[in-house]
């Protein structure tokens, strides 16, 4: 049975569904103040996300959803010298990843690689 006061949620495999306020959790992150949600569709079981607008999200709140606020990683804010990295370092860490002995190597420290 469908509760009287459901939101509707958009699962990548069901197309839109509604679910109840306290099954949608709803996210903004507050470097860039982007809104979004995550909850358990109740057609497939699977998690889904997706980005939503502050209205939308607020209406949910006062519904009842969980609210979430969190930031983004302190290395996106970090100032990095050195060139870009090459496909060649791709390569180069490939094939170190391919060496047998990478731990005892790593245990010894990089100049056993």
């Amino acid at each position: 049975m469908e509760s009287p006061v459901g939101i509707a949620v958009v699962c990548p495999d069901c197309s839109e569904v509604r679910v109840d306020p306290d099954s949608v959790t709803v996210r903004v992150c507050l470097d860039d103040v982007e809104w979004s949600y995550w909850f358990m569709c109740p057609e497939c079981g699977w998690r889904a996300a997706a980005a939503t607008r502050q209205g939308p999200a607020l209406e949910a709140i006062a519904a009842g959803s969980p609210f979430e606020s969190w930031r983004l990683p302190a290395e996106m804010s970090e100032q990095h010298a050195g060139p870009p990295i090459q496909i060649f370092d791709l390569l180069d860490l490939k094939l170190d990843l391919m060496q047998p002995n990478l731990v005892e190597a790593l245990r010894q420290g990089a100049d056993g690689l």
